[in-house]
């Protein structure tokens, strides 16, 4: 008989304890429980970023660090949404608002065709997508919804779909694309609506459910000219999404109701996997990844309407903890416009209204009553570490600056314009302060900036947008002022070189009073008051990659004038406009480690 090391070259160990590091495949004796144990993948479904816009009905395609939806219902949608690995941003609006159509492709290689467009019927319309921008190419045969697709923008299969009503007729034909035409192939065995496919090519393809009447559980394999008969699927399904390819493929929720079934097939078997968190139909067509061990849901409908959540399958040996906000330790003192500095680990928020001159100490688990300000205020701005932090401005309009050392709060040299709800950023020793606004004057801002030394501050460069109330991160030679109000809110974002402001990319929507934590080329920007004029207390949390701003967990409540600190994976959002008064939430971000089973008889 075969050993397991003759198998898998690795022998079963016996250990006291679990080692330290896991392999797959891995199997050990634990001594001390009396256990076997060893290392095996499995498949899960965690939270994801959430999509901008909720939609059922897309189109999509990419990777997993590449991917782009577009279109989609119920009342159509013109908006391209791309991905890169961890949120999601906008992208060129397309010319022909439509849903039901079929994706396929990459984020720089895009295809999109057919679909029902409201109120006139179906359309026929092909486009493709280089990244940037959408153009109309060569029409598909037949005005269709409800077609099945997958590929490349140079080699795309569609199949089946559904005529306009009231001819209604479920198709049968197959259409291979081949960047410039669309060409016959062999006639699927059933003429259907809403089945799903994934595959590499016009070549190689794996078609899975859809519905004549009712949801099938059967499957096809397409060669590149006729299709065959593969194994049943374990659970009929129509609308669902799907990910793989013809021989390692994944599909997963779809109809009838919201189903959270995931099913994936080997090229011969098909095997039940973990199930959704959330049962959901109308999901995307085309995959967005070649993998049957990760997978996107995006969006889709949910009860009792569409939605913008984002799932992601992964089947690895490692166990994946989704980023996510969570309700934090609530703060001794209720506080709103105070100012906060630090990491999640280590922080410290200190000042605003009513206790203006109280502050508290943050060491991942706990608050602390720390030492008071010797001067009381809010609306002014805070930045550096626990134990080396700078306020500096407030009510009003003040110059006044005091740095803390961990012990004692000092006086230091004043701001040489004073300014309330002023933005700022940097170290005890290298700081910036910019914008703001001051009284009597009615509340339009300021655009000028200072920098410091630790206890001097001087004069920089005025930055391109007045404003106030905005929010702000990094270092001073690497800052990001973004939003804020002049007095409606404003997306404009500005980034610092230690000299110079530059506008760059805008937020997605207005925000003012929002915060923000990490650095340039990687930050966190959550809360605020976000739309125009005004705007209302929003959960929405963005990343900013030094270049684009994409979607990450939302918090679970809306807060403004509030204080915000740490880094892109660890952050901390606490006090502000109540309910949020003394309440806190920390943001983690996704983690995986390897997880070992203990292995049984069955």
């Amino acid at each position: 008989m075969a050993t397991y090391q003759d198998i898998k070259g690795l022998r079963v160990k016996y250990l006291s304890s679990d080692p330290g590091t896991l392999r797959a495949g891995e199997v050990w004796y634990n001594s001390t429980t009396g256990t076997l144990k060893g290392v095996v993948s499995f498949g899960a479904w965690s939270s994801s970023s959430p999509i901008n816009t909720a939609r059922l009905g897309s189109g999509q395609g990419g990777t997993a660090t590449a991917g782009f939806i577009v279109s989609g219902g119920p009342a159509p949608k013109v908006q391209t949404e791309e991905f890169n690995g961890t949120g999601w941003s906008t992208g060129e609006d397309v010319s022909v608002d439509s849903y039901f159509g079929g994706g396929a492709g990459t984020l720089t290689a895009g295809l999109y065709s057919g679909g029902e467009y409201p109120p006139g019927g179906n359309t026929d319309r092909t486009i493709e997508y280089d990244g940037t921008n959408w153009t109309t190419v060569t029409a598909y045969p037949q005005a269709l919804k409800m077609i099945a697709s997958c590929g490349t923008q140079t080699a795309a299969l569609y199949a089946t779909g559904v005529l306009q009503p009231p001819a209604g007729a479920k198709q049968t034909e197959t259409r291979e694309y081949d960047g410039s035409a669309w060409n016959a192939g062999g006639a699927y065995p059933t003429g259907l609506q809403a089945g799903n496919m994934t595959g590499a090519s016009s070549t190689s393809a794996l078609f899975m459910g859809g519905s004549t009447i009712s949801p099938s559980l059967s499957a096809n394999t397409y060669n590149g000219t006729s299709w065959s008969a593969a194994p049943d699927a374990n659970s009929a399904a129509q609308s669902s999404g799907s990910s793989g390819i013809e021989t390692s493929a994944i599909f997963f929720g779809g109809g009838p109701g919201y189903l959270t079934t995931t099913q994936s097939f080997d090229g011969s078997t098909w095997t039940t996997e973990g199930a959704l968190a959330t049962g959901v139909a109308s999901l995307p067509t085309g995959p967005m990844t070649a993998s049957s061990s990760n997978a996107f849901k995006v969006g889709g409908a949910e009860s009792p309407g569409d939605t913008t959540s984002v799932e992601e399958f992964n089947k690895s040996i490692n166990t994946i903890t989704s980023a996510a906000w969570a309700a934090g330790s609530a703060m001794n003192t209720t506080r709103i416009n105070p100012a906060g500095a630090g990491l999640q680990t280590a922080g410290i928020i200190m000042g605003g209204y009513p206790s203006t001159t109280e502050s508290e100490e943050f060491n991942g688990t706990t608050w602390t009553e720390g030492l008071d300000l010797n001067t009381g205020r809010g609306s002014a701005y805070g930045f550096g570490t626990q134990g080396a932090t700078v306020l500096a401005g407030g009510h009003d309009a003040q110059t006044t600056t005091e740095n803390y050392n961990g012990t004692t709060w000092t006086g230091s040299g004043g701001l040489t314009t004073g300014r309330r709800y002023l933005a700022a950023f940097g170290t005890q020793t290298a700081g910036v302060a910019a914008t703001g606004d001051g009284p009597p004057a009615p509340p339009a801002g300021f655009n000028t900036s200072e920098e410091y030394d630790g206890s001097t501050w001087t004069a920089g460069n005025a930055a391109n947008t007045t404003r106030f109330v905005a929010g702000a991160l990094g270092i001073l030679t690497a800052g990001l002022l973004f939003g804020g109000a002049t007095p409606a809110g404003i997306a404009s974002v500005e980034e610092y070189d230690g000299t110079n402001w530059t506008s760059v990319t805008s937020l997605p929507i207005a925000n003012k009073g929002n915060c923000g934590a990490g650095t340039q080329t990687d930050g966190l920007v959550f809360g605020g008051l976000a739309g125009t004029p005004h705007g209302s207390a929003s959960t929405t949390t963005l990343g900013y990659d030094g270049t684009n701003w994409s979607t990450r967990p939302s918090m679970a409540t809306g807060r403004t004038y509030f204080a915000g600190f740490g880094t892109s994976a660890l952050a901390l959002a606490g006090a502000g406009r109540p309910p949020t008064a003394t309440a806190t939430e920390e943001f983690t971000g996704e983690t995986s480690a390897a997880t070992a089973s203990t292995l049984t008889t069955s």
